[in-house]
C-alpha cells in the first residue's frame, strides 16, 4: 500500500480489542451445522484452505496466539469525510509447515507438521477469521522429542508447553 492509502485509514481511538475465544461455524460431513470454540490457552489449533498451486495437501495449519478486533474508519479522497467505523476481526497465529515425508492411509502414517523457525518470515502472521475452516486436533509426535538447544520464550511459546520437533494431524 502507498503512504496515501495508509493515511486514508484510521483506527478509531487507537484501540485494539483482545478476545479470549474464536467461534467458528462449520458443516459436518452429514450436512449438520456445528460450532468450534478455538481458545488460545486450551485448544488453539486451526486449519485453513491451502493457497499453494501444489495440491498435495489441501490445508494449512496454525496455532492461534491471540484473537483481536479493531474499529476502522477510512476516506476515499482527501476531500471526503471519514466513514462510519467498521469492525475488522483478525487472528495472530503461528504457522505450521508440512513435513515432506509421505503420509496417507496406504503409507499408514498421519500427516506430520512442524513449526517454522522463529526467525522465518513465515513463522507468524495475521489471518482473517473468515478463512478458518474449523479447529483441528494436532498431537505432538513424542518419539521425535523436543528441539535441541535453548529456545527463547516468545509470545508464541510458553515454558509450560514446550515445542516438539514434529506433530501429527489427528483424523
Amino acid at each position: 500500500f502507498s503512504d496515501a492509502e495508509r493515511d486514508s485509514v484510521l483506527i478509531t481511538n487507537n484501540k485494539l480489542f483482545e478476545h479470549s475465544v474464536l467461534q467458528v461455524n462449520y458443516t459436518t460431513y452429514d450436512l449438520r451445522c456445528e460450532q468450534d470454540s478455538i481458545n488460545p490457552r486450551t485448544r488453539a489449533d486451526l486449519m485453513v484452505m491451502s493457497h499453494e498451486d501444489d495440491r498435495a495437501h489441501p490445508y494449512w495449519y496454525a496455532c492461534l496466539i491471540k484473537v483481536f478486533h479493531i474499529n476502522v474508519e477510512y476516506y476515499k479522497t482527501p476531500d471526503s469525510v471519514w466513514s462510519c467505523p467498521k469492525r475488522i476481526d483478525f487472528l495472530f497465529v503461528r504457522w505450521f509447515k508440512q513435513d515432506t515425508s509421505p503420509a496417507s492411509f496406504t503409507a499408514k502414517r498421519l500427516q506430520r507438521l512442524q513449526f517454522f523457525e522463529d526467525e522465518s518470515p513465515d513463522a507468524y502472521g495475521f489471518l482473517d477469521p473468515e478463512c478458518v475452516i474449523r479447529g483441528t486436533h494436532i498431537i505432538p509426535a513424542f518419539a521425535f522429542g523436543c528441539p535441541k538447544g535453548l529456545l527463547i520464550p516468545t509470545i508464541g511459546r510458553c515454558q509450560a508447553d514446550p515445542d516438539w520437533v514434529l506433530y501429527y494431524v489427528n483424523m
